[in-house]
Order: structure tokens, then C-alpha cells, then sequence
């Protein structure tokens, strides 16, 4: 291990990242909120170890250290967030910062604070700015700006888009990465002056726009979307993050096939609407039965939304849904678990490794019936082999049983079963709101500072999917 070359490489991602304070410092400065200097202080701090790192020689990381790489810059850069939420007095203790921080950079959307709409705008904007920094990833948005890493980019990427990679939508990485960057700002783009049409505010359609593709879930409001009070925006806003929630890479393969067939061939997008249309029409069934709303169009308007926001692990809300019948929120927390596609913004499992569970179920049980049949798992027209499946269950298996132990740490601090379990899968998901305590009414602010460390893990778990954090930890890891 080079630990010369990890810190070389670390140093540069934190510098480049941290350019990212001087958009709402600018802001800052033009609104006149004396906030300029605090949006400053990280980015001098970061700048510093940089001039520190690249006194040692500019080398390309390998494997082991292209994961350490990635882990200690997703550790490391929330480190810098906090530092500037404390530092403007926005979140004045380390833990609520730091736990924000993390949230915000990993699309969670949970938060600590009470009283959002009472922060500085430049605040604001710089919360949803993690979001959309945190959803194109760390090193996909560095390496499309400056794609110095050469052919150990293609490591670092891995943890980033490694959907995009695999599929080889273009011979090299860095152009890949500006592909998937592109795709990403025309989605932020095309948002934000829609819903600038549907009525909101030029800052205010940025702000959700950001926490919308990058499938995150911070609002500017208390009550979330829910507080626009307008169905065009909660359609404009659910659309986003059905196209957020979807493999970029598909949108590079749409433009150069002239196709939109690329999307509903895909399995896992096929999965996704599918999984979004049964689930809306089971959530208005269930609210028009037990009378939560009594007319078609608002059971529709309010179901599908949380559902497409618990399907997508964005964690808006249009409402308090807290209160609704306990199979639709249930199904709230499953939806999640699932997640969107592979390659996207999204978190949960997944659709890809959703689908070949099923089949492989299946499977089974067609074995188990005809024990001397031979059966194979296949998506599309690739048939997956035994090392594959293998990898996809013991990833299933570590994702919900680090759900699973979360869950029981939080309970085991004295919060009852509702609110320990719900905020696990919410923060390992990305889906921000939970049940209980933590729903889109409450937050995670009366959590202790050991636990807002603890969840803080787990939201990068969650981001990363397991195995890259639990790889460090292995002392075979740092053995050559």
C-alpha cells in the first residue's frame, strides 16, 4: 500500500471538490449575508494539503488504493461541509454538521435541523449543492474536470459508475465520465426551468433541482414540496426523479442510437415503472378504502409521489403520509430497499440485483420440483454466471444484515422498534424520512451525537454498497 499515492490522490479530489463552495459563496456575497469568508475557510484548508500532497510523485493508484481513495474522500470531504456549517453558526456541533454533511453528500435527504426555512439562503443553496455533488459521485464529477488520474481512473470509477464502465459505453474513462456529466447537467438544466414555469422562484427551483436528479431529498421548506401546494410542481418534480433514478449511461446510448428504445428494452427500467405503476395503484386502492382521501385524483396525486419518492430513495414528501394505513408504509419501506437502476443517482439494492433475485428464486424453485432439470439465470440475453450470482447474493445478504445490526444499535439505545428500524433502512437506502420519529414530520436532530456518528456509517455504506468500507477494514487488505 502507498500510502504516498492515496494521500497524493485524496488531497487533489479534496481541492477540486471543494471549488464547489465558491458557487454559493458568490452567492453569498451577492445577497450581502456575511456568510462570503465561512464558504471560504474549507476551501483554504483543503487548498493547503493539496500544496501538502502533490509534493510527493504523481503515480496511478492500484486497485487496493483506488479504494481507499474513493473511502477516505467520502469519509474526509463531509469533514469540510461540516467545518463551514459550524463555522457560519448554521449547525454550531460537529456531530449535527458532520451527519448533514454525510446526507447531503450521499442524496440521503435526513436531517437535523427543525427549522430549515430559518437559514441563510446561501446555506440553503450550499445543502443542496452536497446533493448534486454527491449524486454524479466525487470522482466522476473530478475526473470529468480534470482527468489527470490516466488509466487508474478506471479504478476509481468503479465505486463511482461502475454500471457505465462495465457496459463500455465509451473506450476511455474520462470521456465516459463527461458523458455521464453531461447528461446530468441537461437534466438540471431542463428542471429547473420547469418548474421555474410551474411557478416557483429561480432559487428555489435550483434548490430542488439538484435535490430532485440527484435523487437526494433536502428541501428549502419545512413542509418539503408539500409546502408549493401545486400539483404541476409535484408532477414535474416526480417525473425528475423517475429520470434521475435511471442509469445514465442509457442516455448516451439513447442520443447515439437516435432511440428511445434503449430505455424500455432495458430490464431494470422496465422493472422500475413497473414496480412504481403497481405500487401506485395498490397505495390509491388502499387510501380510497380506508377513506384517507375520498376522490380518485388526490388519492392519485399524493400516492404516486410517495411512491415514486420511496421507489427512487429521493425522500420528498407532498404530504404527511405518517398517518396513512400501515401496508402502504410498509410498502414505502420495501420500495426503497429495492431502489432504482444500477448506474444511477438512486440507492437500495437496485433493480439488476432485485430482478436476479427473483429468478433466481424462481429458479429454485423449479429445481426443487424437477431435481434433475438444469436451469440458468439470465437478463436479456446474457445468461449470469455462478461467480456473478454469488457476488449479488453475498452483497443482499451484508446490505440487509448491516440494516438489520443498525437497527438494533439505535433500539438498543432506547428508541422504540418504529424509529430505530426505520431510520436504518432510511439512512443505508438513502431515502432520508423514515417512520416513527424520524418521519417527514420529525427529524433526526433528538438522536445522541454517538448515534448521528453511527448513521452517518451507515449512509456511506449505503453510498459506496458495503463492501469497498468493509474491504479496508480486512488486515488482509493492507497486506501487499
Amino acid at each position: 500500500m502507498r500510502l504516498q499515492v492515496v494521500f497524493r490522490h485524496v488531497t487533489f479530489l479534496l481541492f477540486i471538490l471543494s471549488l464547489s463552495f465558491l458557487f454559493p459563496a458568490v452567492y453569498s456575497l451577492w445577497v450581502n449575508d456575511g456568510l462570503f469568508m465561512s464558504f471560504l475557510y474549507p476551501l483554504f484548508l483543503s487548498f493547503s494539503l493539496f500544496l501538502l500532497g502533490i509534493q510527493f510523485e504523481n503515480k496511478e493508484p492500484k486497485v487496493k488504493e483506488a479504494i481507499l481513495v474513493v473511502v477516505l474522500t467520502w469519509f474526509l470531504f463531509p469533514v469540510l461541509s461540516a467545518l463551514f456549517y459550524i463555522e457560519s453558526g448554521a449547525i454550531p456541533y460537529f456531530a449535527d454538521a458532520y451527519f448533514e454533511s454525510v446526507s447531503g453528500f450521499t442524496t440521503t435527504g435526513a436531517s437535523v435541523l427543525s427549522d430549515i426555512e430559518s437559514l441563510p439562503k446561501s446555506v440553503l443553496l450550499w445543502r443542496s449543492t452536497t446533493h448534486w455533488i454527491g449524486g454524479i459521485g466525487f470522482v466522476v464529477f473530478s475526473l470529468s474536470l480534470l482527468p489527470v488520474f490516466g488509466a487508474g481512473g478506471a479504478q476509481l470509477m468503479r465505486f463511482e459508475a461502475a454500471k457505465a464502465i462495465e457496459e463500455k459505453v465509451l473506450p476511455r474513462v474520462k470521456e465516459t465520465a463527461r458523458a455521464i456529466l453531461v447528461v446530468y447537467l441537461l437534466l438540471t438544466l431542463s428542471e429547473v426551468v420547469l418548474l421555474k414555469l410551474c411557478g416557483m422562484s429561480l432559487f428555489q427551483a435550483i434548490n430542488h433541482t439538484f435535490a430532485t436528479v440527484a435523487t437526494g431529498g433536502f428541501s428549502t421548506k419545512n413542509e418539503s414540496v408539500g409546502a408549493f401546494h401545486s400539483f404541476t410542481v409535484e408532477m414535474v418534480i416526480a417525473v425528475f426523479m423517475i429520470l434521475g433514478a435511471l442509469n445514465l449511461s442509457l442516455y448516451y446510448r439513447a442520443f447515439r442510437a437516435r432511440s428511445l428504445k434503449v430505455f424500455f428494452s432495458n430490464h431494470e427500467v422496465k422493472g422500475l415503472l413497473a414496480v412504481i405503476f403497481i405500487s401506485t395503484l395498490f397505495s390509491m386502492a388502499v387510501l380510497l378504502k380506508e377513506h384517507v382521501y375520498t376522490d380518485l385524483f388526490t388519492a392519485f396525486r399524493y400516492a404516486f409521489f410517495q411512491v415514486v419518492t420511496a421507489a427512487t430513495t429521493t425522500g420528498f414528501s407532498s404530504t404527511d403520509y405518517t398517518n396513512w394505513p400501515p401496508s402502504i408504509l410498509a410498502l414505502i419501506m420495501f420500495l426503497s430497499l429495492i431502489g432504482a437502476s444500477s448506474g444511477s443517482t438512486a440507492g437500495g439494492i437496485k433493480q439488476f440485483r432485485f430482478i436476479v433475485m427473483l429468478k433466481t428464486v424462481y429458479s429454485e424453485l423449479k429445481k426443487t420440483a424437477h431435481p434433475r432439470m438444469v436451469y440458468r439465470v439470465s437478463i436479456g440475453n446474457r445468461v449470469l454466471e455462478l461467480s456473478i450470482l454469488n457476488t449479488i447474493w453475498a452483497f443482499i445478504s451484508v446490505y440487509f444484515s448491516t440494516a438489520a445490526i443498525f437497527g438494533f444499535i439505535i433500539a438498543a439505545f432506547g428508541h422504540d422498534l418504529v424509529t430505530s428500524f426505520s431510520a436504518s433502512v432510511a439512512c443505508i437506502t438513502s431515502l432520508g424520512p423514515g417512520l416513527g420519529r424520524v418521519g417527514p414530520a420529525g427529524n433526526f436532530g433528538f438522536f445522541s451525537d454517538p448515534e448521528k456518528l453511527l448513521l452517518s456509517l451507515e449512509m456511506i455504506l449505503g453510498r459506496l454498497e458495503v463492501f469497498a468500507v468493509f474491504a479496508v477494514l480486512l488486515p488482509s487488505f493492507w497486506k501487499e
